[in-house]
């Protein structure tokens, strides 16, 4: 939010209505509500909501300050960081300043006026390392009147440093572990024999990467390794939200009596209770600052998300696994795609490249085929990575392209193609949707075609694609369930359940990019774009 630096109502009220223009806000009576706010004025309203945070620093230019400040954008902060002398890095959106936290508190007080009991100190140090290229981030586009920034903010042309925050912790191998327990899985049927392998190669150590492909059961994998890596204590599930409900299903399946929380859903003082915890991204920074809530077991699924090292998302994840003793990161994209990614993963869960700095890895890692192979025979200890070769007792998959020639023609996307009006991304999109309207009646004859005991899954890029699939069905009176990026949770999961349980729904329709990850479809036997 912008901050307005002034002393009357009136003042403020003369920005408003020259920034409204008397558009889109009704101004009438701000005088009125100026006034009332003025009155009684709450100098902890917006203080508590800007998350201030101090870490102590464990490497980095220590000569600098051996404490970082983070917080959400807010002048007097930053006023107050650079009366200490602060040095800002961006990646990290921290200052790092030279003061003790009782000096950091002090002056925060005094001139931004946040109470001690607003800032949480963390005990674990982190790593505030240095990128080898500073410009490796961030748009060189420039936008007028865009909000202000979200970081700590130094400034335009100030001098900025390059740090960014993660932490370091050790790596366990040849673990032990309870095989009797993991064979009864196996042998009830719980677990196949490739997945008993996929637990087995986790519990080993105290930090491994699950990587089999999409439809193996990491799921399945992960939940009964963290649960006997754990014993009796409490694991704690990172996943994005939408698929909650997911991992909730997946354990209760294995462990039917498990007492399971959801992170938001739940007060903390629940949380206590619970032998399992699943909390979105989002949550994390809650659980950052609940130091009583301890785990002994933390599995980070679509890890992938935490290849960027300077978001919130990744620094919240990395000191919760300071903390916690066992960390498993899950994810069904191939890792190789960038090799600088990894570090992100390989030190949240302790591998000894991890340890490196990221220039290092860069400059052994990343660049040639040769250090890509190279990257490649170092993880293999650490990541687990089977295609559906494994699944021997499955069928075979046929794949087939089908060549199709609309009755309508193309004129429709050669005109969109020929009208040079439009800008290229608006045209991209156009032209893709028309192609994807193309495919409809196709679509429609080969479900009409499907034989009685046929299910099939349709993937789509648009909702105007979905929504005309779904009254077409409606109209020839054949059943269907969808799954799009605006279906709440609970509705996701109830679309997957009919489809996986009704045999009278034949045709699950999705969104790629709300379907395309983390929900299990085995009841489809044909799969079309």
């Amino acid at each position: 939010m912008w901050m307005l630096n002034a002393a009357t109502p009136e003042r403020v009220q003369e920005v408003l209505e020259h920034a409204y223009a008397g558009q889109f806000v009704d101004l009438a009576e701000v005088d009125v509500t100026l006034r009332s706010a003025l009155a009684a004025v709450q100098p902890d309203y917006f203080t508590q909501l800007l998350d201030v945070q101090i870490f102590p620093l464990a490497k980095g230019d220590l000569a600098r300050g051996r404490w970082a400040v983070s917080f959400q954008y807010d002048p007097l902060c930053v006023q107050a960081m650079r009366s200490l002398g602060g040095y800002f890095h961006k990646h990290a959106s921290a200052w790092q300043v030279r003061a003790d936290p009782q000096q950091i508190q002090q002056r925060l007080l005094s001139i931004a006026g946040i109470k001690p009991e607003f800032i949480f100190t963390h005990e674990q140090p982190v790593v505030l390392e240095q990128l080898s290229d500073s410009s490796s981030t961030g748009s060189p586009i420039a936008v007028p009147s865009a909000p202000p920034p979200s970081g700590g903010g130094g400034g335009a042309g100030e001098d900025e440093g390059t740090g960014f925050f993660s932490t370091e912790r050790d790596h366990e191998e040849d673990l032990q572990y309870d095989q009797v327990a993991l064979a009864a899985l196996q042998a009830c049927g719980v677990l196949r024999d490739y997945q008993a392998q996929g637990v087995a190669f986790m519990l080993g150590q105290s930090g491994a990467c699950m990587g089999d492909d999409m439809g193996l059961g990491k799921s399945r994998q992960t939940v009964v390794a963290c649960r006997l890596a754990a014993g009796k204590q409490r694991v704690l599930i990172v996943c994005p939200a939408s698929l909650r409900l997911n991992w909730e299903r997946e354990i209760k399946m294995v462990y039917p009596d498990a007492v399971v929380g959801m992170l938001g859903d739940d007060r903390m003082a629940t949380l206590h209770g619970c032998d399992w915890v699943i909390g979105n991204y989002e949550r994390m920074g809650g659980l950052v600052r609940e130091v009583d809530l301890q785990f002994a077991v933390m599995a980070v699924d679509e890890a992938h998300y935490l290849k960027e090292y300077h978001s919130g998302r990744t620094r919240n994840v990395f000191m919760l696994s300071a903390r916690i003793k066992r960390c498993y990161v899950v994810t069904g994209t191939p890792l190789l795609n960038r090799e600088v990614e990894m570090h992100t993963l390989l030190r949240i869960t302790g591998h000894r490249l991890g340890r490196m700095t990221l220039a290092d890895f860069r400059k052994s890692y990343a660049g040639s085929p040769e250090k890509r192979a190279a990257l490649a025979a170092a993880i293999q200890g650490w990541m687990i990575r089977r295609s559906k070769s494994v699944l021997s007792d499955l069928g075979k998959k046929e794949r087939q392209l089908r060549f199709i020639s609309p009755p309508e023609g193309m004129d429709a996307y050669k005109e969109i193609y020929a009208d040079m009006s439009l800008q290229a991304m608006p045209k991209i999109v156009r032209l893709r949707k028309s192609l994807e309207a193309l495919k409809i009646p196709f679509l429609i004859e080969t479900i009409q075609a499907m034989g009685e005991d046929d299910k099939l899954i349709i993937f789509c890029e648009y909702m105007s694609t979905v929504e005309v699939l779904k009254d077409m069905l409606a109209a020839l009176q054949i059943r269907c369930v969808s799954l799009v990026g605006s279906d709440i949770a609970r509705k996701r999961q109830a679309a997957v359940d009919a489809f996986q349980t009704d045999p009278g729904i034949k045709v699950f329709i999705g969104t790629t990019m709300a379907a395309g990850v983390g929900i299990t479809l085995t009841a489809a036997n044909i799969v079309g774009p």
